[in-house]
């Protein structure tokens, strides 16, 4: 028990693992463990970029299982460390975008999309890894 303890806390010296860990419990489809990482990241973790990741990640999470409201909140927090994103926020207006788009509201929807696009437009070098970002 005492290993499993020191091996628990040192699993979150390097918060950008964990941010890793998180996204493949999304992939197998098990959203409440990814959760728990990404809000543990989110208490623990001083490092804003991870913050911003940690954010989007659990905003993702709680969309997948319908709990829209929680998903806004976390993306919008995503949102307000945006500058410490690599695309500046576009992957998280699109995750706004789509959970608005998911729940009826076609106008909000537009509004981030819209916003993902005109990030997009200014970064030509722009990339995305599809963990991230909600089909």
């Amino acid at each position: 028990m005492q290993g499993e303890k020191r091996a628990s806390k040192k699993t979150f010296e390097d918060p950008e693992m964990m941010i890793d860990v998180g996204n493949e419990y999304m992939n197998m489809k098990k959203y409440q463990r990814a959760i728990e990482i990404f809000e543990t990241i989110i208490k623990e973790e001083k490092g804003l970029t991870h913050l911003a990741k940690a954010y989007n990640g659990c905003g993702i999470a709680y969309a997948v299982q319908g709990k829209y409201e929680k998903a806004i909140e976390n993306f919008e927090e995503a949102l307000n460390l945006s500058r410490y994103l690599i695309d500046f926020g576009a992957r998280t207006y699109h995750n706004l975008g789509h959970v608005y788009e998911l729940m009826g509201d076609k106008e909000k929807a537009k509004e981030n999309f819209d916003k993902e696009k005109e990030i997009e437009l200014d970064l030509y070098h722009y990339w995305v890894t599809m963990s991230d970002q909600l089909e």
